[in-house]
């Protein structure tokens, strides 16, 4: 199997650091690229307001037009009431997708709250998720995404705004050995890898809301048999560095049904 994704965050349509020039670049990067899959992992807003969705939904309609594009909501898209927007210009806020072709399947998740930063799963969304990841086939290669950060990410000054129940969400992921799970929110790119899952935040791609001295960028994935390459690529120039590289157990996928054990504690 080989596959090319892009992930792409925080693009954060109204925002006052917005800017249309790297919004353009991304978009000619992107088509450059010739992606098989685009996930955006939230924030595609500032505010959550209908003006700033209808420039996203226009934004990601020209994606659409390039590949397969999906979209999770972002703590901001959740502003102002903003997910009735989502629902109604962009798509439903979870979603199961299974690409037969090449065996992947990709679960989005709202990890947004209305109206504050923080973020959260929720027992009824990982019940959900539980059902659906029972019901994926061992061969299968699956991801995982939602926008805010699983683990605590480096250089992002004092951590406030980890998923409030990534205990419980962490577990669950690692325990039906998911392969790659798909992040946002603090603006920096990183990855980690938890026993055989590999954990990527995306930085943001079109604003300079930007820690120290970090840029605008977006990740590159490229999956081949047992590896995987992750990229930094930066929107200004579209220069791109190597994030991480981590070799795929192709066992990884041997799963069994795993019931919602935590709902006794």
């Amino acid at each position: 199997m080989e596959k090319k994704i892009i992930q792409i965050s925080d693009l954060h349509f109204g925002e006052f650091k917005f800017s249309e020039k790297l919004k353009d670049n991304l978009k000619y990067q992107i088509e450059y690229e010739n992606p098989d899959l685009i996930i955006i992992a939230g924030d595609i807003t500032s505010m959550g307001y209908i003006e700033e969705y209808t420039n996203a939904k226009y934004f990601i309609s020209e994606l659409v037009d390039l590949t397969e594009t999906f979209v999770i909501p972002g703590n901001h898209d959740a502003f102002n009431v903003g997910l009735i927007h989502f629902r109604r210009l962009i798509g439903e806020r979870r979603f199961v997708e299974r690409d037969k072709s090449s065996n992947i399947t990709i679960i989005g998740l709202d990890s947004s709250e209305p109206d504050i930063h923080d973020g959260r799963i929720g027992f009824d969304q990982l019940e959900w998720l539980n059902d659906e990841l029972n019901k994926i086939k061992n061969d299968n290669f699956t991801i995982v995404t939602f926008h805010h950060h699983l683990l605590p990410i480096p250089q992002t000054g004092r951590e406030r705004n980890i998923l409030l129940d990534s205990g419980d969400t962490l577990k669950l992921l690692t325990d039906h050995r998911v392969n790659l799970v798909l992040n946002g929110h603090k603006h920096v790119s990183n990855a980690w890898k938890v026993e055989d899952m590999i954990i990527l935040n995306s930085g943001t791609a079109t604003t300079k809301r930007l820690y120290g001295e970090n840029y605008p960028s977006y990740n590159k994935i490229l999956i081949k048999d047992e590896e995987l390459f992750s990229y930094k690529i930066k929107t200004e120039t579209g220069q791109e560095r190597i994030l991480a590289h981590y070799p795929l157990d192709k066992y990884t996928n041997n799963r069994s049904k795993i019931p919602i054990y935590y709902s006794l504690i």
